[in-house]
């Protein structure tokens, strides 16, 4: 049976190659040989803004009322620079506070330099841990020279930024560091306090004109915690939590850093005249559009699109423009025509031939 099979196999091989070698002669069984594609590339150096400017619908008639050429200036360099400064995400500083077991004064309080163990797993939970030094997102006030600490809770996503001033991260080793954590606490709107204590937090405890809104959190058996909010009478209603709410430790960190924003989103909407980030990014763009509009024609404005005028540099002449007309062109352009000019000025200086000058004599004798 093995030795049937073998046979067939190889058969079976013999019968592919003949088939191979009889077809490969005909002309469907043949085909050119791939060639390589060159590519292209564009000897304009505004290709890439033409398309991008064309893909995005931005060249028609119908969006020349919203686009606008600006005229170049150091005013207008410096007021884009100001631009770039301008915060892009909606930014929150929330105060963070540990109350351990006993404790009901300020000093005792804000003398904490580190928590319990349930403590410490909810503010690793509630935002990821950032070196101040090197940070390059949202500070909220704090100091990159670590008067205030080394490092700070950081949470952000594509539209919001929020910095926990966290009090057992800050310095209380004199006077002046405790009342520095003392301004940076007191100063923020929303204040987060987890509480070990027998009794409930009193708001009083530190006395600030600010702590708008109050999260206290109490642990509870089983992995349980008990939610107290309390607000100012301003203060509109916000969520997800709620006073009195029992929330278990999988959904705690999660839920309080929303509640805490909300209630930021919540106090800064009773501000009068409170814009928010990007209705002030808004109006800056606006104002730099009506201070460095150019006038100009939809054919101008669409000539200056698709080939801006590139000022000459004396030290490296380049293209004029994005054709690829270069100035050097340009100038060889200007000495054929002058030699020309001056050609034709030479010939009629040349002094006329004789027989011209008799035809002049001849005709000045007949009038």
């Amino acid at each position: 049976l093995e030795q049937e099979a073998m046979g067939s196999v190889v058969n079976q091989r013999f019968l592919e190659q003949d088939y191979v070698s009889r077809s490969s002669a005909l002309p469907m069984m043949q085909s050119e040989r791939c060639r390589r594609v060159e590519s292209r590339t564009s000897l304009s150096s505004f290709q890439h803004c033409r398309l991008l400017f064309s893909q995005l619908g931005l060249a028609g008639w119908e969006r020349r009322t919203q686009l606008h050429l600006l005229d170049k200036s150091e005013k207008l360099l410096r007021e884009l620079r100001n631009l770039d400064t301008q915060r892009c995400r909606e930014t929150h500083k929330i105060a963070v506070i540990y109350v351990a077991p006993g404790q009901e004064d300020k000093n005792s309080i804000l003398s904490n330099t580190g928590g319990s163990q349930a403590y410490e797993d909810f503010i690793a939970a509630l935002a990821w841990e950032v070196e101040l030094e090197s940070h390059t997102g949202f500070m909220g006030g704090l100091h990159r020279n670590k008067p205030t600490g080394s490092t700070a809770p950081y949470y952000a996503t594509s539209f919001t930024e929020v910095i926990f001033h966290v009090s057992t991260r800050m310095p209380s080793s004199n006077h002046e560091a405790l009342l520095q954590k003392t301004r940076h606490l007191g100063n923020d709107e929303v204040h987060i306090v987890w509480s070990e204590h027998a009794r409930d937090y009193r708001r009083g405890i530190i006395p600030t004109e600010f702590c708008d809104v109050l999260i206290v959190v109490y642990p509870l058996p089983h992995r349980l915690y008990r939610i107290q909010v309390s607000r100012k009478p301003e203060v509109p209603y916000f969520g997800p939590l709620f006073n009195e709410a029992v929330v278990a430790e999988c959904m705690l960190a999660g839920l309080v850093r929303a509640t805490a924003i909300s209630a930021s989103r919540a106090k800064r909407s009773v501000i009068p005249f409170h814009q928010q980030y990007y209705e002030e990014r808004s109006w800056s763009l606006e104002t730099v559009m009506r201070n460095h509009k150019s006038s100009s024609t939809f054919e101008e404005f669409a000539a200056q699109v698709f080939s801006p005028t590139q000022t000459p540099s004396p030290f490296c002449p380049g293209p004029t423009r994005a054709s690829g007309v270069s100035s050097r062109s340009v100038e060889q352009q200007i000495p054929a025509t002058n030699s020309s000019n001056l050609a034709a000025a030479l010939i009629d200086s040349h002094p006329r031939s004789t027989a011209e000058q008799h035809r002049v004599k001849g005709s000045e004798g007949a009038k």
